[in-house]
């Protein structure tokens, strides 16, 4: 079978229509869901969960996207993958790896291409993964920067982050046991425009499914437990919860908006610079289960009883019935009120960490490592600082004439041509971040939204056909083109 490379470039960087849904219906029906889940075959750890709810359809309405912009979140959200000489290819195969899975249709929505839909199952599961982690992070950032227009949203992974920030207990995820789970990714929010700084902060749990609308929100429901489990002040940080169903006929992208509070630290820039450039230090808080206090709490909230005061019967049924789910109760991390402080310093390094990653420049990256991260990033064998951890940008293109470094690689084509992936960051924001200037950045990224408003959502094809650019408004690019 012939595949003609130029016509799936092309299909890379065509922008497609992205069906968006979130109604009170939705809602309902995946509460209805959880609710069910309640009982002794199902266990009780749904009574933990956070309520859901609809998001007004001005923020997600008429979102065009492309399988290039696809791909580079999901690229720049795999950035941390760190402990190995290979890591910078690991990032370029999740560019390579997923080429050929999606397209615009006859009506100009995204869709999956027949051989992304002729797998067997289990390709067919990391598949979903994957592109629901990328079609995610697409609309939840369109999403949250219009909702807070000037702000700049990036993504940080939640182990990754915990791990970073000294936090005991993050052990591992990915348990059949559903009291180790936790979401997928913080959304950062950082000001972009103006004088003065600030810090936002939602959680993010990405779904991807081949099946139906059933499937799917039995995937909110379990999403609804997960973006509980992180706590800041005795309170849940707000959340978007994204699955994504992936078919021929279209994706469908259902979303919803569990409740918390957002605002994680306020003040200048001159401020905002000196508190990034240092570690935030060690911690010693730990995971575990909720209190009966928070449990109750969280139950209250769950039946909108929040000011409803209990009786002492009503407090020892309650009682009762957390002694009798504790469990199967979630593991939930626990971030002090005073800690708000040290949590924006470590999500707004790690946030700084991957776009300099994504570039390739390991170096400048490590100005933002924290000791416990390097230590992660590094193999038993290695020396202290191996030579593949000291790799740079070594590449330079341009996008609407503005320079991009960064990296790149070239893989041979049958017809004598090659493919070549470039990934990297508008250089002006580049240098200020390898600088350690991180608000000299977000005023840059301010700045140059405006530039990429020929790049349609993000991405297009660009005259000749035979290349793709995404270009994201944290400066992040990625060009895909057949030479």
């Amino acid at each position: 079978m012939h595949l003609d490379f130029s016509a799936l470039v092309r299909e890379l960087g065509t922008p497609s229509k992205l069906v968006v849904s979130s109604t009170p219906e939705l809602a309902e029906e995946v509460e209805k869901e959880a609710r069910e889940r309640v009982g002794p075959k199902r266990g009780a750890s749904y009574l933990y969960r956070k309520p859901v709810y609809s998001i007004p359809s001005k923020l997600f309405s008429g979102i065009q996207s492309s399988p290039a912009e696809v791909l580079r979140e999901l690229g720049l959200a795999t950035t941390f993958i760190t402990a190995s000489p290979f890591a910078d290819i690991a990032r370029h195969w999740a560019h390579v790896r997923y080429c050929a899975t999606l397209r615009s249709n006859r009506k100009q929505v995204l869709a999956l291409t027949q051989a992304g839909s002729d797998i067997v199952h289990h390709h067919k599961v990391a598949q979903s993964e994957q592109l629901g982690i990328g079609l995610a992070l697409v609309v939840a950032k369109r999403i949250l920067e219009r909702k807070y227009p000037g702000w700049l949203f990036s993504s940080v992974d939640v182990d990754v982050a915990l791990e970073a920030g000294f936090i005991e207990g993050v052990g591992l995820v990915r348990q059949k046991n559903k009291a180790a789970m936790r979401p997928d990714y913080f959304l950062v929010g950082r000001r972009a425009g103006g004088g003065n700084s600030g810090c936002k902060v939602y959680v993010l749990e990405c779904k991807g499914t081949h099946g139906n609308a059933y499937h799917s929100k039995r995937q909110l429901a379990t999403a609804s437990l997960q973006v509980g489990s992180i706590e800041v002040g005795s309170r849940t940080l707000p959340s978007l919860i994204i699955a994504s169903r992936l078919s021929t006929a279209g994706v469908s992208i259902d979303v919803l908006d569990p409740p918390g509070d957002d605002d994680l630290w306020g003040g200048g820039s001159e401020e905002f610079d000196a508190l990034i450039s240092e570690d935030p230090g060690p911690q010693q808080w730990t995971s575990g289960k909720p209190t009966f206090e928070q449990f109750y709490a969280r139950q209250r909230g769950l039946l909108g009883a929040e000011d409803f005061q209990p009786s002492e019967a009503d407090l020892q049924a309650a009682h009762a019935e957390y002694e009798a789910s504790l469990s199967e109760l979630p593991v939930v991390f626990q971030v002090p009120e005073d800690g708000k402080k040290w949590l924006f310093r470590v999500l707004a390094r790690s946030a700084a960490h991957s776009v300099l990653r994504f570039a390739g420049d390991n170096t400048a990256a490590s100005r933002f490592s924290t000791p416990s991260t390097a230590a992660y990033q590094r193999l038993p064998i290695d020396d202290q600082a191996p030579d593949w951890q000291t790799f740079t940008v070594s590449s330079e293109f341009d996008i609407d004439s503005h320079p991009f470094v960064g990296v790149e690689y070239s893989m041979p084509l049958p017809n004598g041509a090659s493919l070549e992936i470039f990934r990297g960051v508008e250089k002006g924001m580049y240098e200020n971040l390898r600088e350690g200037r991180v608000s000299a950045y977000l005023r840059r990224a301010h700045r140059l939204r405006g530039s990429w408003s020929s790049v349609p959502a993000g991405a297009t094809a660009i005259s000749a056909q035979r290349q793709a650019v995404s270009v994201g408004s944290d400066g992040t690019g990625l060009r895909i083109r057949v030479v």
